[in-house]
C-alpha cells in the first residue's frame, strides 16, 4: 500500500521509514531537529510529513522518553480571573509541546495539598507548576527532592531559593496604584488587602504606605483593611469604610475580585463611581474594561506569566539550565473611569 492510497488513514512513523527507505531513527531525528540526516533524506522525510499532515504521536513519544506527559498546575482556589488568565498562557504552550494539563485546587486545606502530593510522587508527572504563596514552600522542596521540576508563579521568593519562580512587580503595582489616587487630589485612600500573611498581600500594603509617606500623607490604620481575595470581602470592608466618622474618597483593592465587591457595596448605598468615590483594582483581569464604569485597575500579565512559566518548566523537563532563575514582569497601570477627583460632599 502506497503513502497515497493511506490519506484516508493515520499515518506513522514507520511508515513514512518505508516509503523513504530508512530506519524509524532517521524519522525521528528528522522529527525531533536533531543532526545526522543528509540534507536530501531530511528533505524527502519532510515532504512526506508535509504532504500528509502527519502528527506526532505525543503518547508515544513521552513513553519513549520515560515521562507521563502530564504537568500539574496547582492552585489555591479557581475562582477568579487571576488564575484563569494564567491557566490559559499555561495550556497554549502545552497544546503545542503535546503534555497534558492537570488543575488541582488546594482550596487552601493543608490535608487536600497532601494528598495531592502523595499522589503525584506515587503515579508521576513530568513537572509542577505551583500558583500558590511562598509560604507553602515544603511543597516545592518535597518535589525537588523526588527530582520533579517545580516553577513557582506569583510569587516574588528570594534569589537564594532553589526552585525557579517568574512574578511581576507587586510592590510597584501598589505604589503605583495609590500615587495615581494621590495625583488626582485623594488624601483619605482606604486599601482592602489580601491576607497580611502573604507576601505579595504586603507587597501592595508596602507600596500603598510608601506612596503615602513620599506624599507626606499620614498613615491612619482605620483606612486599611484586610480581606481575602474575595468579592465578599470587598462588600464588607467597603460597608465598614462607608461606617466611619470621615469615609476615605478612594479605595484601593488588593484585586479586581474585592474592587467588584467594592463596586456591589456602593451601588446598594446609591454612591456613584467616581463622582462620591473612586475605585483602583490589581490584576486586569479579562472583565474588568466591561464593568460600569470601566475599573481602573494595575496590570499584571497574567497570560504572558503562564506561557513563561510553562516554557521554562519545559526546559527543566528536557534537562536544560535556567538562566535567570528567577523572572520579574512589570506591572502597569490601566487607566479607566473609575478614579476622578475627589469632590468635597459627606457620603
Amino acid at each position: 500500500m502506497t503513502l497515497e492510497q493511506r490519506q484516508n488513514k493515520r499515518l506513522t512513523m514507520a511508515q513514512i521509514a518505508q516509503e523513504v527507505g530508512v530506519s524509524t531513527t532517521t524519522v525521528s531525528k528528522v522529527l525531533n531537529q536533531l543532526p545526522g540526516v543528509g540534507a536530501q533524506t531530511r528533505a524527502r522525510i519532510q515532504q512526506i510529513i508535509e504532504q500528509n499532515d502527519y502528527v506526532q504521536n505525543h503518547a508515544a513519544r513521552h513513553l519513549r522518553k520515560g515521562q507521563s506527559g502530564l504537568i500539574d498546575l496547582v492552585i489555591m482556589r479557581l475562582e477568579g480571573g487571576y488564575d484563569l488568565g494564567i491557566m490559559h498562557g499555561v495550556q497554549d504552550v502545552l497544546e503545542d509541546s503535546g503534555h497534558r494539563l492537570v488543575v488541582f485546587a488546594t482550596n487552601e486545606d493543608e490535608t487536600t495539598e497532601r494528598l495531592w502530593l502523595r499522589r503525584v510522587l506515587d503515579q508521576s508527572t513530568d513537572g509542577v507548576l505551583l500558583l500558590l504563596p511562598y509560604e507553602r514552600i515544603g511543597i516545592a522542596n518535597a518535589l525537588m527532592a523526588q527530582h520533579i521540576p517545580v516553577i513557582a508563579i506569583g510569587d516574588r521568593n528570594e534569589p537564594t531559593t532553589a526552585f525557579p519562580t517568574i512574578s511581576s512587580t507587586i510592590w510597584l503595582g501598589g505604589y503605583t496604584a495609590t500615587e495615581h489616587l494621590i495625583s488626582l487630589g485623594h488624601r483619605r485612600i482606604g486599601i482592602i488587602t489580601g491576607p497580611l500573611h502573604l507576601t505579595t498581600s504586603r507587597a501592595r500594603l508596602a507600596g500603598y504606605r510608601e506612596a503615602l509617606e513620599r506624599a507626606e500623607i499620614p498613615i491612619d490604620p482605620t483606612l486599611i483593611r484586610e480581606g481575602n481575595y474575595l468579592l465578599g470581602d470587598g462588600i464588607k470592608q467597603t460597608y465598614d469604610f462607608l461606617g466611619l466618622p470621615e469615609p476615605p474618597t478612594a479605595i484601593f483593592a488588593g484585586n479586581d475580585a474585592q474592587a467588584t465587591g467594592a463596586y456591589q457595596a456602593l451601588y446598594q448605598r446609591n454612591i456613584r463611581i467616581p463622582d462620591a468615590m473612586s475605585i483602583i483594582g490589581f490584576d486586569d483581569v479579562v472583565y474588568t474594561s466591561q464593568m460600569s464604569p470601566p475599573l481602573t485597575t494595575i496590570h499584571q500579565p497574567l497570560v504572558e506569566m503562564g506561557k513563561m512559566a510553562a516554557n521554562m518548566l519545559l526546559r527543566l523537563i528536557a534537562g536544560q539550565s535556567l538562566e535567570p532563575n528567577h523572572v520579574e514582569l512589570s506591572t502597569s497601570l490601566v487607566v479607566r473611569q473609575s478614579c476622578a477627583a475627589p469632590r468635597s460632599r459627606k457620603l
